[in-house]
C-alpha cells in the first residue's frame, strides 16, 4: 500500500464517520445554527461583491439565510455549476430567479444565467464533511472545489459546517486547498 492509498483510505474513513455526525444533528438545533451562522457570514460581504454560494443539500449547514442577507447588502450572488472539465463555473442567482437541477440533482441557475470563474470572486462559500483547527477542509471527494480554486487565489475561501464537523487532523494531499475562514454556528476562525 502506497501512501497515497492511506491518506485516501483516512479520508474515506472520516467521511463516513463526519456524515453520520451531521445526520445527527436535531433540526432544531440547524434552524438555530443556520441563523447564526448567516450572521457571521453575512459579515464577510460588502455591497456589490461577487460572492460564491453553495445551494445546501439537506444536512450541509444551510445558506438560504445567507443568501438572503446577501442580497439584502446588494451582493450579486452566484452558485456553482459543474462544467465537462470537473472544473467549476459560477452562475448569477437573482432572488426573482428559478433555478433547475443539474445531472447531480443539484439546484442551479439556467445555463443561460451570467457566469464567471472562481477568479472572479470576491468571497466563497464553500460546503465541507469536515474541517481541523489549521483550516483544512474534507469534502466530499469529488474534488471540484480543489480543482476550481487551484487558479483563483483572489477569492476569499470560506467554510461553512457545524461544529460537530471539527476533527483533530484532516489528511491533506498536494492538490487540497485550505480555507482562509471558517464559520461554525459558534465561532470563526481565521486561518494563516
Amino acid at each position: 500500500m502506497n501512501h497515497m492509498e492511506t491518506i485516501a483510505q483516512q479520508k474515506n474513513t472520516l467521511r463516513v464517520e463526519l456524515k453520520r455526525r451531521r445526520h445527527a444533528i436535531e433540526p432544531a438545533h440547524r434552524q438555530l445554527a443556520e441563523e447564526a451562522i448567516a450572521r457571521s457570514a453575512a459579515r464577510f460581504s460588502q455591497t456589490g461583491m461577487r460572492v460564491g454560494v453553495y445551494y445546501a443539500s439537506p444536512h450541509e449547514a444551510p445558506t438560504l439565510s445567507l443568501v438572503q442577507a446577501l442580497w439584502a447588502k446588494e451582493c450579486q450572488v452566484y452558485l456553482p455549476c459543474i462544467q465537462k472539465d470537473r472544473l467549476l463555473a459560477f452562475r448569477q442567482w437573482a432572488s426573482d430567479d428559478i433555478l433547475t437541477r443539474d445531472n447531480l440533482g443539484i439546484p442551479t441557475p439556467a445555463s443561460t444565467a451570467t457566469a464567471i470563474g472562481a477568479d472572479q470572486l470576491d468571497l466563497l462559500f464553500m460546503p465541507l464533511l469536515g474541517f481541523d483547527p489549521t483550516g483544512r477542509r474534507l469534502g466530499m471527494g469529488g474534488g471540484y472545489y480543489d480543482t476550481t480554486l487551484s487558479n483563483a487565489l483572489n477569492a476569499t475561501k470560506i467554510g461553512l459546517a457545524f461544529d460537530c464537523q471539527e476533527v483533530e487532523c484532516i489528511p491533506v494531499e498536494e492538490h487540497d486547498i485550505r480555507l482562509d475562514i471558517l464559520i461554525t454556528e459558534s465561532r470563526v476562525l481565521r486561518f494563516q
